[in-house]
């Protein structure tokens, strides 16, 4: 489990960025295109507060015999709200690639700040991979 102050600096962070992309004008076109890492070669990466964040809300084990997102449900996300800061700032629309890129560079060191200053093990490692290990959650993630 997140300790309490790391959760609302996260879900705040989430906001803030969420808000910052909105007002790029980019927009997800709900294909499900940019979810298929697979086909387009693109390694999801996460830190271990939004792995640990994912996985408290779903308590079961995730299948290892996939690659494939376990929220990636017949073309589409099943995790909005907890989905991690690379899938709110990874578009299909590519015209925004640096603008989204700056934002998640910003964000992405603003979590790395916080979760070191809360005592938080920082990991940042393959998304889908570490879900299937529980890497982030099998000690709770705090620094003995």
């Amino acid at each position: 489990m997140l300790p309490q102050p790391l959760r609302q600096a996260l879900e705040s962070m989430y906001s803030e960025v969420d808000a910052e992309v909105r007002a790029l004008g980019v927009a997800c076109w709900a294909r499900g295109d940019c979810c298929d890492f697979e086909r387009c070669e693109h390694k999801l990466y996460a830190s271990s507060i939004e792995i640990a964040y994912v996985a408290e809300a779903h308590g079961a084990e995730f299948p290892r015999d996939s690659v494939l997102c376990p929220f990636w449900l017949d073309g589409k996300c099943t995790e909005r709200a907890r989905r991690p800061l690379g899938c709110r700032t990874y578009f299909c629309d590519r015209r925004f690639k640096d603008a989204l890129e700056a934002i998640y560079e910003k964000h992405y060191r603003r979590l790395r700040r916080t979760a070191l200053e809360q005592g938080f093990e920082w990991a940042y490692e393959p998304f889908v991979a570490a879900l299937r290990k529980g890497s982030a959650v099998s000690d709770g993630g705090v620094k003995a």
